[in-house]
């Protein structure tokens, strides 16, 4: 069964070293997290894309049964998140700037 997982980051990062981190975390924890499979190998899309504040990839990967999902996106999660921070790479959110207007004076 697939598992299908989003992951954001900043648009200074490389794609190409980001799809690389991604799998490489991954092989390394297929095997270890229960029913997380290491067949087929998971594999990285840059779907959907360029976000808002991100550049959006999918990492897709192969899980035994329907309930081990929330334990390997669990588990992975916290992974890459180690990864992306040793390696350097921004987990981004929104920033909104607010312009505040005044209003003009009464003569």
């Amino acid at each position: 069964m697939s598992l299908l997982i989003p992951i954001g980051v900043s648009y200074d990062s490389d794609p190409d070293r980001v799809e690389k981190i991604l799998v490489q975390e991954a092989q390394k924890a297929a095997g270890e997290i229960a029913g997380f499979l290491k067949e087929p190998p998971p594999f990285v899309r840059f779907i959907p894309g360029f976000g808002d504040s991100s550049l959006n990839f999918t990492l897709i990967c192969q899980i035994a049964e329907y309930v081990d999902q929330y334990l390997v996106q669990h588990e992975l999660r916290k992974r890459i998140f180690k990864r992306f921070k040793e390696e350097g790479i921004e987990i981004p959110f929104p920033i909104r700037t607010v312009y505040l207007k005044q209003a003009k004076e009464q003569i």
